[in-house]
């Protein structure tokens, strides 16, 4: 009995003895595996965008004066120019986005210089005139929606479109010229994409559809000695632009870093 006891307390003990190791033993901490952070494309954004433009520009004759550019030989009101002309276009953008979930509403503003200009003969005396049509600039204020996949972001667009229009009209026989410069009013439609390189570089690629209303003005005509025609000229012209670009922008306020 006596033995039985011993051997009953020299297992316990060793029992004891290996539970206290196994607490001595150091203990295994696993690491939390970070969670990537989706991007964020709320903020203000400024940057600049090159790219081309093509543009359609038609100059009517409204009116029959007595003389100058008007022919008869077509009904009074419907003499008319058209032009063609795809051309460079670059300039600026600024902005400012919030988003929610994955979709992006802002707001954007953009000033384009463009190259649209051509100088064609005129059908009507084709041995003395010319007449050139040209969209010096455009400017848009629209309002942006888009849809955010990360890092990349596809958005539609719409709103206001002002620009320079420009006509002019030259007899080469008589020395005299007519001119109008106007601005004028319509809308932009269109879309693109950006690509968020940083958190704070903006890469993108935008098309616009600009349609500017129509608008008719009235001036003299002018010899080049700086004496002004009997009859002065009255003009409609209206304009369409098509413009793909791509862009860079800085976006503001973005953690820093990749």
């Amino acid at each position: 009995m006596k033995r039985e006891l011993c051997t009953v307390a020299a297992l316990i003990g060793i029992g004891m003895t290996a539970a206290s190791a196994a607490d001595l033993q150091p203990r295994m901490y696993t690491k939390a595996v970070p969670v990537p952070q989706v991007y964020d494309w709320s903020g203000f954004y400024a940057g600049v965008h090159l790219g081309a433009a093509h543009g359609d520009i038609t100059a009517t004759d409204v009116t029959q004066p007595l003389g100058g550019f008007f022919t008869d030989l077509v009904p009074a009101g419907t003499e008319g120019f058209n032009f063609r002309n795809t051309n460079i276009a670059g300039g600026g953008q600024l902005g400012a986005q919030a988003q929610w979930q994955q979709f992006v509403f802002g707001v954007e503003a953009t000033w384009t210089g463009t190259g649209i200009k051509e100088t064609i003969t005129s059908p009507y005396f084709p041995e003395s005139d010319t007449e050139t049509g040209k969209v010096r600039d455009l400017v848009t204020v629209v309002g942006r929606i888009g849809y955010a996949f990360d890092r990349v972001l596809v958005y539609a667009k719409g709103g206001y479109a002002g620009g320079h229009v420009d006509f002019r009209a030259r007899d080469n026989d008589a020395l005299v010229t007519y001119e109008q410069k106007l601005w004028q009013n319509g809308y932009a439609v269109g879309g693109g994409f950006d690509y968020a390189i940083t958190n704070a570089l903006i890469f993108g690629v935008d098309y616009t559809h600009v349609e500017l209303s129509s608008k008719t003005a009235t001036g003299p005509n002018v010899f080049d000695s700086g004496a002004l025609g009997a009859n002065p000229e009255t003009y409609r012209t209206k304009a369409t632009v098509d413009m793909v670009v791509a862009r860079l922008s800085y976006k503001f306020g973005g953690r820093p870093g990749f």
